[in-house]
């Protein structure tokens, strides 16, 4: 699941990048062109936040999990300080499209805690 996620975020940046005359799936913008407003430069840096949390989840999960719940409460932030003022009637999305990363976090914490801790009858 969590690859899966890593190549749909992917595409949404490299999409974010492609310039669309007749419009873009990112945008309402006829013609689409990339931007460097800060909604999206927020949703690039996001995406740098989220490669690290990737990486790291085959070898450590508790750093994995960390990173994968601040990268999902950065998102709060961005998408109730950057998102909403930009696009009224669109927030909140970021956060409902990461939970799936949050919950993966929170599993991986407590995958975590239980190598860590000693076996409970």
């Amino acid at each position: 699941m969590l690859s899966a996620y890593a190549l749909l975020y992917l595409w949404f940046i490299i999409t974010s990048f492609i310039p669309a005359p007749e419009g873009n799936w990112i945008s309402s913008a006829v013609p689409f062109e990339p931007s460097w407003a800060p909604d999206f430069i927020a949703i690039r840096l996001m995406f740098v936040l989220f490669l690290p949390g990737y990486v790291v989840a085959w070898t450590n999960e508790g750093v994995a999990g960390a990173i994968f719940i601040l990268w999902w409460v950065v998102m709060w932030g961005m998408d109730l300080l950057v998102m909403a003022p930009a696009m009224p009637d669109g927030g909140g999305m970021g956060i409902a499209m990461g939970l799936p990363v949050f919950v993966l976090g929170v599993l991986f914490l407590k995958a975590w805690f239980r190598k860590r801790s000693p076996h409970r009858p």
